[in-house]
């Protein structure tokens, strides 16, 4: 396994963890702008969601890239990874460490993100639609 490819994928992760921060502050003070009934405000800061949001789904798709361009057994490795394998080598820690970092935080938004389409939204709410 190429270290520089670690160190690659744990960078790329690491940007797209800065990004998804920047997706979590600006959905909480969404939650805030909803909480304080401002549905000017929640509407505004909604749309500024929408550039952090764009630039990870970029980030991914240039994850994605990289990978079609490594050696077949070492894009597998580094997809298990990026799926929350568990590492086999000290090498690999920094890169799952991070992306489970990525994922808790992930979470944490998607979960913001359904309680407050779920307020807004009541039963028209995507998550109560779709699921």
């Amino acid at each position: 396994m190429g270290t520089n490819t670690l160190e690659e994928l744990t960078g790329r992760k690491k940007q797209q963890t800065i990004k998804l921060i920047e997706v979590a502050d600006v959905t909480r003070r969404i939650a805030e702008a909803v909480e304080r009934r401002d549905a000017v405000s929640a509407e505004m800061i909604l749309a500024e969601r929408e550039e952090p949001v764009r630039a990870l789904r970029e980030q991914e798709e240039g994850i994605r890239a990289y990978l079609l361009e490594l050696p077949e057994e070492e894009a597998a490795r580094m997809h298990t990874l990026l799926r929350g394998g568990e590492p086999e080598t000290e090498e690999e820690k920094p890169l799952a460490e991070q992306t489970a970092q990525f994922r808790r935080l992930l979470d944490s938004v998607m979960a913001m993100d359904e309680q407050l389409s779920v307020r807004l939204g009541g039963n028209q709410s995507f998550y109560k639609k779709f699921r």
